[in-house]
């Protein structure tokens, strides 16, 4: 378990790191940059970093554990919740499109899709259930890869549209599957 001043030396870190990956890219950004920015210095950086791609996968993990357990709560109470979904996720916008902009989007992309509760909800609007299992695989592979796209445009425009348009958009594509 960690101590508080750990816990927040690292949040500091990410702060600090999720600022600048707003103004330039991963390999962009030196260390001494980082610790500047996030008030560290670099032997606290070094205690808890090889680097800060390091770091960047720890804000990822965070990212997608804090959203796989607010899942699990909705999940419960409906398995189809993907209005719930798009809102968590348009929530943390920021971080998310810091994440499409740092991380390898495929990479990302498989990353979201293999949280247990986004599964569940995406292969309940693919229908794959009913397809023999080759096909089930690509027409999934294909919802979670356009579904994607859409939140990264979505997410990533100046002015998003509402949580409602685009669950109306993704229950229109379901449709026409």
């Amino acid at each position: 378990m960690e101590n508080q001043r750990i816990r927040l030396s690292k949040a500091m870190l990410k702060n600090g790191l999720l600022k600048l990956l707003k103004e330039k890219s991963l390999n962009e950004i030196t260390i001494c940059e980082l610790c500047a920015v996030s008030g560290i210095n670099r032997t606290t950086f070094y205690k808890y970093y090889g680097s800060q791609g390091e770091l960047l996968s720890e804000i990822e993990s965070d990212f997608l554990s804090q959203l796989d357990e607010n899942l699990k709560t909705i999940i419960a109470q409906s398995p189809n919740a993907i209005l719930s979904v798009l809102n968590h996720l348009y929530e943390q916008r920021d971080i998310f499109r810091v994440l499409v902009r740092s991380v390898p989007m495929l990479e990302f992309a498989v990353h979201l899709f293999s949280i247990p509760e986004i599964g569940v909800i995406f292969r309940n609007i693919s229908d794959a259930d009913c397809l023999p299992q080759t096909k089930a695989k690509y027409v999934q592979r294909f919802i979670f890869q356009g579904t994607f796209t859409v939140l990264c445009d979505w997410l990533n425009s100046e002015n998003p549209e509402p949580v409602s348009e685009i669950a109306d958009v993704l229950s229109f594509l379901k449709s026409k599957l």
